[in-house]
């Protein structure tokens, strides 16, 4: 049975009066006012309204009060897909109101049909955010579902897609404005479905061969409030490993926008497990205080030049060389070697890939 609520019954009277002038009132099959431009009559019952609702006929008035809650007017039947939903009445003389009836009838026709387009959209939305966030954690989706489901959107079992990681900065003013124009760009591209992971990933799975089509266009997507990691190419039952290399892209830390190929270290360390890294960075950046761990990633990503580095940082070279010393002492590791230099790169990486979810001992020292 179809119903409309107040609030979409209130915009239909306004609307129509905006256009007619007329006072109008939206009367449930019921008999009772549910919206009405002359807000004191919300809530009564009106006589003929349920009168028409019943007899599915258009009634008119021709004096006020004649029946119970009733005006003067027009009272007109709507039916929506064979099924009668309300009544519209138009006060007034009636020979005056009647060249408005249809306006109405034709206003709140189309109002439905864009909040059932609006329900569509959100429902198709939700439906591939299942989707894309059960293919992510490896849960099981039958056969049965997943088929239709990607034959809709122009895909199948034996396509090569990827999966591409938008990562949405911090919440403020313009947040929402972004994350629409956002989802208006994913719903936009072919052979392909998004979904959103709560609170800031947008996720696509997209053919390979429309990715490679529109690089530059998910590219520039990319900016101030966007990063962006491109996985490998995978089919639809291994998905999730291109999830695991789009994530490694994101966290590479090598920019706003990366792809997975692009990448050298990330491509030996993705299938090693999470607790295997921790283990790595505890290992070897566990003693070191957060401005030990910024002066070495400064050292490391000089290529270990003492003399640039000391710019990076704004410090002498000797109070530098007495760092690096401190560092070798706590960990055992020496920086100016290139064979220990090349751990602490690594454990560096993994460190900024995971910094969210490890807590090293003396971090905050």
């Amino acid at each position: 049975m179809i119903s409309i609520g107040q609030a979409t019954a209130q915009q239909i009277v306004d609307t129509v009066k905006d256009v007619c002038g007329y006072d109008i009132n939206y009367i449930s099959r019921e008999g009772i006012i549910i919206a009405s431009t002359d807000r004191a009559r919300i809530s009564d019952f009106h006589e003929i309204g349920r009168k028409a609702a019943d007899l599915k006929e258009t009634l008119e008035v021709y004096e006020n009060n004649l029946y119970d809650g009733t005006q003067k007017g027009l009272n007109i039947p709507f039916v929506y897909r064979g099924e009668t939903v309300g009544v519209i009445g138009i006060t007034g003389e009636p020979d005056e109101v009647r060249r408005y009836a249809r306006l109405a009838v034709r206003i709140m026709r189309l109002l439905l049909k864009e909040r059932e387009v609006e329900a569509s959209k959100e429902w198709q939305k939700a439906e591939q955010s299942y989707v894309v966030k059960a293919l992510m954690r490896e849960e099981q989706i039958s056969r049965e579902f997943l088929v239709p489901f990607l034959e809709e959107r122009k895909l199948t079992y034996q396509d090569e897609l990827r999966v591409v990681v938008f990562a949405s900065g911090k919440e403020n003013s313009d947040f929402t404005v972004r994350q629409n124009d956002l989802e208006e760009q994913l719903a936009s591209f072919p052979a392909s479905f998004y979904g959103f992971d709560y609170p800031n990933y947008h996720i696509l799975i997209i053919k390979e061969e429309t990715f490679a089509e529109h690089r530059a266009r998910i590219r520039e997507l990319a900016g101030p409030f966007e990063r962006i990691g491109v996985g490998s190419r995978r089919r639809i039952t291994r998905i999730h490993e291109s999830w695991r290399a789009a994530l490694a892209a994101l966290r590479s830390g090598e920019g706003t926008y990366t792809e997975f190929e692009s990448l050298f270290l990330e491509l030996l360390l993705t299938d090693t497990s999470e607790k295997t890294r921790q283990a790595y960075v505890a290992k070897t950046l566990g003693k070191l205080s957060t401005k030990e761990i910024k002066i070495l990633n400064v050292y490391c990503q000089s290529g270990m030049s003492l003399k640039d580095s000391a710019e990076t940082l704004y410090v002498h070279k000797n109070t530098l060389q007495y760092q690096l010393d401190r560092i070798h002492a706590k960990t055992g590791l020496n920086p100016r070697s290139f064979q220990d230099c090349t751990v602490f790169s690594i454990a560096l990486r993994l460190y900024h890939g995971m910094k969210d979810r490890i807590t090293l001992e003396n971090e905050t020292c």
